[in-house]
């Protein structure tokens, strides 16, 4: 959604840390990509972060210090007037240490508990949030620098379809190892029909549950206007952007990173929050609130917000 509003003023080079993100940036755009080696050793298993010291994941090795060389490498051939970080705060104070600006990509989160992210959001040039202001945490230190685009999603400024009323409940699965007997509390009342998207697996679920597998459009699949999903940024953004009511079961992540988002969320009356300790009965009483609650609000998604993004960018840099 960047790289086009961003290409307007700049010439935009990605720098990747998978083959998969350069796989779909090569199909999506004609974009030049440099991916970076990989940082850990053949065969290394990764510590479990804990977030009480700087870098602790990274390993002692030559692996880190092929993945530096390659970035400097590229920052000393394309000689950017900014490095746009999203989510690898060693990568912003590597490139800050080489004399180019970092603009920080904020999370939601406990991320000043870690002295890595704390680090990169102190030398942050700039930092932008891809979420609304009144939705930041009271313990941010640092929303005097953070600009607030807004929620971003791919469905964000396209008219929608009327549907008709449904009291089908969608229920979106966001990783492969859902727990059944989870799904089968949600499910089990057989009054209410339910399509479960993005499973790899089947699941033993009653004849009142449609299971989709994984999905080109969840525009298309939803049906309902009911959606029970984990909380990750982009999955709440493009939810939020077809008008659904959302009932939010956080998956487990950095930082708690899902769980806050979540709370702050519920806080503000725009999502109803599940535990995944919920009984049968305590989930037919939350889709019963979700059925009368309120519509959802109109001002989180913002459908300029690349171009906007971009405009600041070029006040900034170009």
């Amino acid at each position: 959604m960047l790289y086009p509003a961003l290409s307007v003023f700049f010439n935009v080079i990605a720098i990747t840390t998978n083959n998969e993100i350069t796989a779909y940036l090569h199909k999506k755009h004609d974009v030049q990509v440099i991916e970076l080696p990989p940082k850990y050793p053949a065969d290394y298993k990764i510590p479990e972060h804990t977030f009480s010291q700087a870098f602790e994941v990274t390993p002692y090795g030559i692996e880190p210090a092929k993945r530096a060389k390659a970035l400097a490498e590229a920052i000393e051939r394309c000689k950017p007037k900014a490095f746009y970080c999203d989510g690898v705060p060693e990568l912003g104070i590597m490139v800050r240490g080489m004399g180019v600006p970092v603009v920080l990509v904020h999370l939601p989160g406990n991320i000043m508990d870690d002295p890595t992210q704390v680090f990169a959001h102190e030398l942050a040039d700039h930092i932008i949030a891809h979420f609304p202001s009144f939705l930041e945490q009271a313990d941010y230190q640092f929303a005097s620098k953070t600009y607030y685009s807004g929620y971003l999603s791919k469905y964000a400024g396209r008219s929608l379809k009327e549907s008709k009323p449904s009291d089908n409940v969608t229920v979106l699965l966001g990783y492969d190892n859902y727990d059944l007997s989870v799904l089968k509390n949600i499910t089990k009342y057989q009054s209410t029909t339910f399509t479960i998207i993005g499973n790899k697996q089947k699941y033993d679920l009653g004849k009142n549950c449609l299971q989709l597998g994984r999905v080109e459009d969840i525009s298309k699949a939803i049906v309902g206007e009911i959606v029970i999903s984990a909380a990750g940024q982009n999955t709440i953004a493009e939810l939020l952007s077809l008008h659904k009511s959302l009932i939010l079961l956080p998956e487990p992540r950095p930082y708690n990173e899902q769980v806050v988002h979540a709370n702050v969320l519920a806080n503000q009356n725009i999502a109803l929050l599940a535990k995944e300790t919920f009984n049968a009965e305590q989930w037919q009483s939350l889709l019963q609130k979700a059925k009368a609650s309120k519509p959802f609000r109109t001002d989180l998604v913002n459908p300029s917000s690349p171009e906007a993004i971009a405009q600041k960018m070029r006040d900034w840099y170009a």
